[in-house]
């Protein structure tokens, strides 16, 4: 397991997340509305502060679009896109989600965005043959830009045995991407495992060994209809109502210790 995870949860998918988390969704002060995108930004401006979590997972990456353009519809006064003509709604909202996205891949913390597949389109090969493509479930554009910002682009897939592993094969038909090539396609969906990927890599080039994950990956599970079985259910982890680790007192959870982190550990 990652060490000392805060999920930012997007579409209030909990039953299967055993760490802390923070809620990314509209919200009201008495009559006021709060966007989501809102609350998503006011999140990454407490980070940047700095907390006692060490990673920090986005669960899922395509709401979070969503919640930008929404917001942004809202701010703008329009209803699509294209109401402002010239292409002009669609650059402000594009740069307005990817400056954002930049601000949370150069925090300090172990980051991982997580996209459902989409598995909807298909290519024609040029013997006619049909082959359906893998990709993260948010706009092409978007997962280029994304790609572009991360250590490496995996995805999760469960096996016939039930197993996980985390693949890092990309082709014509696979997305793929990131600034890391490991050498391998995959490998068990276990921390430490991933952590030697980035050991060996440092070794190999002369550098210090590599504890940290700078950036992580759009993931995406495939045979979602045969999860493996959780080692423990203790029901969905606690709420935090900030990032600096403060458990909701609707949700008794035993305290742990917590170190302060920092960019050499």
């Amino acid at each position: 397991n990652a060490p000392d995870p805060l999920n930012l949860n997007t579409d209030g998918n909990v039953n299967n997340v055993t760490m802390q988390r923070v809620r990314i969704r509209d919200t009201y002060e008495g009559r006021v509305k709060k966007f989501a995108w809102e609350v998503f930004k006011e999140t990454i401006d407490e980070l940047e502060k700095g907390s006692d979590f060490k990673t920090v997972i986005v669960d899922l990456v395509e709401d979070t679009r969503e919640m930008c353009r929404v917001y942004m519809y809202d701010k703008l006064n329009i209803q699509h896109e294209s109401d402002s003509g010239f292409g002009k709604g669609w650059d402000i909202i594009k740069t307005e989600y990817l400056s954002t996205m930049r601000r949370f891949f150069n925090l300090d913390y172990n980051l991982f965005i997580v996209s459902h597949e989409d598995i909807s389109k298909e290519l024609t090969r040029n013997s006619g043959e049909r082959i359906t493509k893998i990709a993260p479930n948010i706009q092409d554009a978007i997962a280029n830009k994304l790609a572009g910002m991360v250590d490496f682009v995996g995805r999760v897939v469960v096996k016939d045995d039930g197993s996980r592993v985390l693949t890092f094969k990309t082709n014509e038909v696979i997305f793929g991407g990131g600034r890391l090539n490991f050498g391998v396609n995959e490998i068990p969906l276990e921390w430490d495992e991933l952590m030697k990927l980035y050991e060996d890599l440092s070794v190999d080039k002369g550098e210090k060994n590599r504890s940290e994950v700078k950036s992580e990956v759009p993931v995406s599970v495939k045979n979602e209809e045969k999860p493996a079985e959780p080692e423990e259910d203790d029901g969905p982890g606690p709420e935090v109502n900030s990032v600096s680790g403060e458990v909701m007192e609707d949700t008794p959870t035993p305290k742990r210790s917590r170190r302060r982190r920092s960019v050499e550990e």
